[in-house]
């Protein structure tokens, strides 16, 4: 599936554990479940994630932590997911070599989405996430046939 620039799809990822690993007051920092180190690469990737939380930063990401980020303390486990959400899509590439980010396996697309009320902010990094496809990440997308 090719989604296309302007179009909505249902985003979803099955739900895994997480340990935290630093919190403060814009970001929540976990080892991120799906992926692996590649030592292979040029980039170097630690295998943590950081998650904007708090309701007065303007960074958006789809993913839900269980508890809630402002519960939780490094060393804490968690649960990262994301649940079955309608969302618009910003751009869409696909990488042919698969892109080299520090992890493996290495994705083969990447798309960008956002929520629908942040559409007209597509061009603005903050609005949206981009979600790396064909790699350890189970992310999952669906069309809207509406």
């Amino acid at each position: 599936m090719f989604p296309e620039v302007g179009s909505e799809v249902i985003v979803f990822c099955e739900p895994a554990s997480a340990r935290v690993v630093a919190v403060n007051s814009r970001y929540i920092t976990i080892e991120w479940p799906w992926r692996g180190i590649d030592d292979s690469s040029n980039f170097r990737w630690d295998g943590t994630f950081s998650l904007p939380h708090g309701e007065s930063d303007p960074e958006w990401v789809p993913y839900l932590l269980e508890p809630a980020a402002s519960e939780l303390r490094a060393g804490d486990v968690c649960t990262v997911s994301i649940p079955p959400t309608r969302l618009h899509v910003g751009h869409y590439e696909e990488y042919d070599p698969p892109r080299h980010l520090g992890w493996a396996p290495a994705p083969t697309a990447g798309i960008y989405v956002l929520p629908p009320e942040r559409a007209d902010y597509a061009d603005d990094e903050d609005a949206g996430c981009m979600l790396y496809l064909g790699s350890a990440d189970p992310v999952r997308l669906n069309p809207v046939d509406d």
